[in-house]
């Protein structure tokens, strides 16, 4: 079994506070990181990866990426931008082009550590980092692992699905030199004793603190979508799965516009259920209420200049989406569930109802449209919190340290 991280470090404490340093990268040679994903596109693991390479001067952290998925993603260009290599390696059922491909990687690239989020093939890499002596962390940003392809799916290969990834996870979670998660609920989640587990710790997500928008571009915003300029904007952003609830959603927001009847739904996103949800937008009559925006790279801008953003969703590891919301300066309506009770603070910066409590979600969507005044007040305080407890600098510290950490109990300092 491979050396446990020591965490409860006071110099470690105080890393974790500062951003690293240029003299400290100039002193060493960069830790070379390669990231384990399926792709780079626009969830919250992606975002997040893509923010900390913005916070590292390859000098003293060098970040590339390795995806399973022969189509890098959509937001893959950004990598590349920053410096960053992005290579594809395909996993096929037979995993060999994956372990021989991750092997070259490895042995060429001369990585110093090898960092996964892949949850369901967590294992694969593990075994093929520990094959190469590369020191390796597991990050999970859930617990549950859906499966999200048709052949996925499958009602045949859905239930071995199940029993690999059980055993992957295993494998990983006691062979990888570190085991992190980004919220309270995932790590208790996924290792119960986490507390007692030295290699066990947690990360944390970050968000980008947009400007707060002004009149003029609340108003133009406004202009873009046809619509006038007094028009309350509620904003929805989330994949079109199941768990993201969309249909919840649009029963609170025909509650809304029973009281708020100018009042339209930013919808954002892709997803296996989108047409179906659009369908239903249509049989409802709610098609000149309701935006499909589909995929957009200005979330910060569109959020800034919403009143509110509307999320009751079903389940979430943290809740990403609330908190950019928050940093933004607009309130949250959502479903009070473990995770997102981390992303944001309720009677303070949101309003969380049980999941299908409806007629509460739609009261307090409601009154904060109706109250420019308390609006202002809980999106005052969402941004407030977000600076102090989720900046990329923040976040970037803790990142740093943990492989400095894992180094270290390699007995390989950096």
């Amino acid at each position: 079994m491979s050396q446990s991280v020591v965490i409860d470090d006071p110099a470690r404490r105080r890393l974790a506070e500062e951003k690293p340093t240029q003299h400290q990268a100039a002193t060493a040679r960069p830790i070379r990181v390669l990231h384990l994903l399926t792709a780079i596109g626009h969830g919250g693991a992606e975002t997040w990866l893509l923010n900390m390479l913005e916070q590292f001067d390859r000098a003293e952290c060098a970040m590339d990426f390795c995806l399973k998925l022969p189509e890098a993603g959509v937001l893959s260009h950004r990598a590349t931008e920053r410096g960053a290599a992005v290579h594809n390696v395909p996993l096929k059922p037979t995993h060999v082009g994956y372990i021989r491909g991750l092997e070259r990687l490895l042995a060429n690239g001369k990585y110093d550590v090898v960092h996964s989020h892949e949850a369901v093939y967590s294992g694969i890499g593990v075994w093929v980092a520990r094959r190469m002596n590369v020191p390796v962390v597991c990050t999970f940003h859930h617990w549950r692992t859906p499966p999200q392809t048709p052949f996925t799916r499958h009602p045949l290969v859905r239930p071995v699905r199940a029993v690999y990834g059980y055993f992957s996870k295993r494998y990983a979670i006691e062979h990888a030199d570190a085991v992190t998660a980004l919220s309270n609920k995932v790590i208790s989640h996924v290792v119960p004793e986490w507390k007692s587990k030295p290699k066990c710790r947690l990360l944390s997500l970050s968000t980008t603190i947009p400007p707060r928008a002004t009149s003029d571009e609340r108003a133009a915003l406004r202009r873009e979508l046809g619509l006038p300029e007094s028009t309350p904007l509620v904003v929805h952003i989330g994949r079109f799965i199941e768990q993201k609830n969309h249909h919840g959603l649009i029963d609170v927001f025909k509650g809304v516009l029973r009281e708020v009847p100018d009042a339209k739904l930013l919808l954002l996103g892709q997803g296996p259920l989108k047409d179906e949800v659009l369908a239903r937008i249509e049989r409802e009559g709610l098609s000149s209420s309701v935006l499909f925006l589909g995929l957009r790279e200005d979330v910060p801008r569109l959020m800034a200049c919403s009143e509110l953003c509307l999320f009751p969703s079903r389940d979430e590891g943290f809740g990403l989406v609330p908190l950019e919301a928050n940093a933004a300066g607009i309130p949250v309506v959502g479903s009070d569930i473990p995770g997102l009770d981390e992303a944001v603070e309720d009677g303070v910066t949101a309003k969380l109802f049980a999941l299908h409590d409806i007629a509460a979600m739609t009261r307090a969507s409601v009154a904060f449209l109706r109250d420019p005044a308390l609006r202002a007040q809980f999106g005052e305080a969402g941004r407030a919190r977000a600076e102090a407890q989720f900046s990329h600098r923040a976040s970037a510290a803790k990142m740093l340290a943990l492989y400095r950490d894992v180094l270290s109990a390699r007995g390989r300092p950096r």
